[in-house]
């Protein structure tokens, strides 16, 4: 009767454990509640990004490496811009658009965008309309987002060292609970 007592016990501690483990990870972070609490943009944003707008149109453009995804629409409506001819020019040399979906549009650089404030000019030329969009691209207001912080590494670490032990306790016990499953399996063949 003490060695069921004592894997009952063992059960509920192990499962009390994992609990926390998995309660702890679960956490919703700032941003993923949906409460009252502002959510935080500068933690959403994990690419560059720039901003600009006229009166017949705004865009905005995701710097990826290499890369530019310009998003437009038109300024009043929020259509988006389907098969427009756009070309930018960014840092002194101008780039042309490639078809990237409705609304989108890619840019294929040459060389990366270098870490600093960088004036860029859109011209839009759709159905007879042409228009012109000047922004400035700011790297210092972009971080890049870290994978994990000091306190993520800590759980991870003492969640780690409490499964370590949990484990070298079961394998250093694991001749006691096998000698005593075995009294107990032959005490309940006794009584049948």
């Amino acid at each position: 009767m003490k060695l069921f007592k004592t894997y009952i016990q063992c059960i509920a501690q192990l499962f009390m454990a994992l609990t926390l483990v998995i309660s702890t990870i679960s956490y919703a972070g700032p941003g993923h509640s949906h409460g009252d609490e502002k959510f935080d943009q500068k933690h959403t944003q994990a690419l560059p990004r720039f901003y600009a707008e006229s009166d017949l149109y705004e865009a905005v453009g995701i710097i990826n490496g290499k890369e530019i995804t310009l998003y437009l629409d038109r300024y009043s409506s929020n259509e988006l811009v389907k098969g427009a001819k756009i070309e930018i020019d960014l840092d002194g040399s101008k780039i042309s658009s490639e078809p990237h979906g409705d609304g989108e549009y890619l840019f294929r650089l040459i060389n990366k965008i270098k870490d600093q404030s960088i004036p860029i000019t859109i011209t839009i030329n759709d159905d007879g309309t042409t228009d012109m969009l000047a922004a400035t691209i700011d790297f210092g207001s972009f971080e890049p987002p870290s994978s994990m912080t000091w306190k993520t590494g800590i759980k991870i670490f003492l969640y780690s060292c409490f499964l370590i032990v949990t484990a070298y306790f079961f394998y250093r016990k694991k001749g006691m609970l096998m000698t005593h499953t075995k009294k107990l399996i032959n005490q309940i063949k006794e009584r049948a």
